[in-house]
């Protein structure tokens, strides 16, 4: 019996799909009153929001009662009601035999969902938590629109594991192979004369122990010349497992731009990617466009390698010195099951 290379590529890996906040949605798509079936970490969900408060539920597509997909049911007041028997549950997995009926004994299984900056971010976890052990935190700028939106973008589904971008982070030796090239905004097309010096960092939260750090410091080199005025620094923080990311670009003498990037398994090797972004009034759309697209021109670049490549821990006798040591032990909280082999960094490398 051979094994697919796909399948091959995934044993390799890391489990698919590590605790923490997913994108499932877009604000936008679920309305008061609105239902729809999503599948994706490992899982079938029926999606939907209540008519009288507005909160979003999460629930296992397949009703307890015998098993009819719920996602083409009726959402009644705040509760779902199956589409065969009438049966309701509320966002809490309780479930009733009909309207007027006591909860029933029955809970069926569901998962946390917040709306979070036009994004519907469900908890998953491994285990069955009554709530997600961190928030996502507020952002006082948006909430005070002092940043405003300005766009997003869907680049689909791509082949690449959710750690793929974690280990990206502290791999600083890339930059100057894949990233030194300047390159049009949102294409693949070269600018010549152009390069860009980086100086990529990597560091853990004095005090969330699921927040991690990554900043690069950009500069300009222009036909073998340094530009000072032109370098600018991002602050990409990791709000767990790299599910949810958050950018911070500074604009010199101009402000900032905040961008949501989202990665969430819809199989082992697939990962749906969104960017949502804000700033602030007065930057320019203009230059909004063309910080994000060169962003996602050189995010390109690591997305291509990533959908054919394999797993590999830090090489024996590296360990000390590579610091993806220092990342695979923060990320290892994500998988609060067990240990995981391919996050081991033993001379051995089990």
């Amino acid at each position: 019996m051979t094994v697919s290379p796909t399948r091959d590529r995934e044993l390799t890996y890391p489990p698919p799909y590590p605790d923490g906040w997913y994108r499932i949605a877009a604000s936008e798509e679920i309305r008061p009153g609105d239902v729809r079936h999503v599948q994706c970490l490992g899982e079938q969900i029926a999606l939907f929001r209540s008519k009288t408060d507005g909160r979003i539920g999460a629930v296992d597509a397949f009703c307890p009662h015998q098993g009819t997909n719920l996602a083409y049911g009726e959402v009644k007041g705040d509760r779902l009601q199956c589409p065969f028997h009438g049966w309701q549950l509320d966002a809490d997995g309780r479930a009733r035999s009909h309207p007027d009926a006591e909860d029933q004994p029955l809970v069926h299984r569901c998962w946390e969902a917040i709306d979070y900056y036009g994004m519907i971010m469900m908890y998953r976890s491994s285990g069955r938590v009554a709530e997600a052990p961190y928030r996502l935190p507020c952002q006082p700028n948006i909430d005070s629109r002092q940043l405003v939106y300005r766009g997003q973008y869907d680049a689909g589904e791509v082949d690449m594991h959710i750690i793929e971008f974690a280990e990206n982070s502290v791999d600083f030796q890339h930059f100057s192979n894949i990233h030194r090239v300047m390159r049009i905004p949102w294409t693949g097309i070269k600018l010549p004369w152009i390069r860009i010096r980086h100086r990529p960092s990597w560091s853990l939260d004095d005090e969330l122990g699921h927040v991690s750090y990554f900043g690069d410091e950009a500069t300009l080199e222009i036909g073998g010349r340094v530009y000072e005025r032109t370098r600018s620094r991002a602050l990409i923080t990791f709000l767990g497992p790299g599910s949810i990311v958050r950018f911070k670009f500074q604009i010199p003498r101009i402000g900032e731009i905040i961008m949501f990037q989202s990665h969430t398994p819809v199989e082992p090797l697939k990962q749906r990617v969104s960017f949502r972004w804000f700033a602030a009034r007065r930057v320019p759309r203009i230059l909004v466009s063309y910080v994000i697209g060169n962003w996602i021109s050189q995010w390109r670049r690591d997305a291509a390698i990533w959908k054919s490549k394999i797993y590999r821990p830090c090489p024996p006798g590296t360990e000390e010195a590579d610091p993806r040591r220092k990342m695979h032990q923060w990320y290892r909280q994500f998988y609060p099951d067990g240990p995981v082999a391919n996050l081991s960094v033993s001379n051995d490398g089990g």
